[in-house]
């Protein structure tokens, strides 16, 4: 199954009462076939301790459902330990009472994980995705131009043209004839010159309007530009914006070595952006404005479904409380006429942050470790406002 924000939204509104497993892999196809990999090992291990925990489950209904369910989903357990499936980052999302099986591979690390949970665990398929987020890549030469998309670890080519610079007018300077100059012949070649490199700029210069439809239309977070550092600049200056250049001849290999060769650039940017964003909800919040800081304050923020982005720092963890209705509360927050004896404990906030953002139709950003420095003396959670 293809991933994107609605197959993540899908994911996140699978209900289940007997709960939802949840199974994240990560394959290593090098390793010797002939003998027990170890990550098929560790997968295996996993689904054991799931499995001897499930049994010590005293719900009769619910852990016999379970067992049922896991030996039912053996055969899609093969596919994901088959080390010839695409990509080495697995991910599968089964919910106990029915037949339905999610499953995405990516061409990302994702950590191990097997888990039951009364919904399906998505913050480790986020913050992989997120390392990843949809960005542009043009690589620009003299013979033409290319469009790659990439996003969530996949590159893909979407455009191309092919350059055909106009000089039909040009007659290939011959030997020079007793009434030719060499001085002559070499300001025709000049003029030549000065033609093709005239006609190219036009060239570069004309792509620019799809390139710049390409990023609004595809959602792009970062645009890189590949190639000759004078089309680059060219091309640079058509589009305006924050327009990454890397001087690099890329335009021959394929999309996902043209993305692996400006990975830095890409990383950096996701940085910077988290960076500008999580400095933005800071100044609003702090101005009165519509910014929501520290955990309390962004989930009631989210329980009014006012959070317009929700940011949550890479390496962080919390808890807190759930009403009947599905509210949330950071610990300590007793909500007006809402017995505390109502509110149950909640150690996945985390995940219940997503699962809120995502139903209100908010954006999710997860913060690298540079990106939520500014967010640390209020942990690691903020949020933009819609209002």
């Amino acid at each position: 199954m293809e991933f994107d924000r609605a197959a993540l939204r899908d994911v996140v509104s699978i209900s289940d009462e007997l709960g939802v497993l949840s199974f994240y892999l990560m394959a290593n196809p090098r390793e010797d076939a002939s003998t027990r990999p170890a990550w098929r090992i560790r997968f295996r291990n996993e689904v054991t301790a799931l499995r001897d925990r499930v049994v010590a489950d005293p719900d009769r209904v619910r852990r016999m459902a379970v067992l049922k369910r896991l030996e039912a989903l053996e055969p899609y357990f093969l596919q994901l330990l088959n080390p010839s499936e695409s990509g080495p980052g697995r991910v599968m999302f089964a919910p106990v009472g029915s037949d339905e099986v999610w499953t995405f591979a990516f061409q990302l690390p994702i950590p191990d994980h097997v888990t039951l949970d009364r919904a399906a665990c998505v913050r480790p398929l986020v913050n992989a995705v997120e390392a990843a987020p949809p960005a542009g890549v043009v690589a620009v030469s003299r013979d033409g131009l290319r469009v790659v998309d990439y996003r969530y670890g996949m590159a893909r080519e979407v455009d191309s043209t092919r350059f055909e610079v106009d000089a039909d007018d040009w007659r290939q300077a011959r030997s020079p004839t007793p009434i030719d100059s060499s001085q002559q012949g070499t300001s025709r070649r000049d003029r030549f010159a000065h033609r093709v490199e005239d006609n190219l700029a036009r060239l570069v210069r004309a792509e620019a309007p799809r390139v710049a439809e390409h990023a609004t239309s595809r959602g792009w977070t970062a645009l890189v530009l590949a190639g000759d550092v004078q089309l680059t600049e060219i091309l640079a200056g058509e589009l305006g914006g924050d327009v990454i250049q890397v001087d690099a001849v890329v335009d021959s290999q394929i999309p996902a070595k043209i993305v692996e060769y400006v990975e830095p650039q890409l990383t950096a940017a996701r940085t910077r952006r988290g960076t500008e964003l999580a400095n933005r909800a800071r100044d609003f919040a702090l101005s009165g404005g519509r910014g929501a800081l520290g955990l309390a304050d962004t989930l009631a923020a989210l329980n009014e479904s006012r959070v317009a982005n929700l940011l949550l720092a890479e390496s962080c963890d919390w808890s807190g409380r759930r009403g009947a209705d599905g509210l949330l509360y950071a610990d300590g927050q007793v909500p007006p006429g809402v017995p505390e004896q109502e509110l149950v404990r909640e150690p996945a906030m985390a995940e219940r942050m997503i699962e809120r953002t995502l139903d209100i139709d908010a954006e999710v950003t997860v913060l690298d470790g540079r990106a939520s420095e500014g967010l640390a003396e209020f942990g690691g959670v903020a949020a933009l406002l819609r209002w």
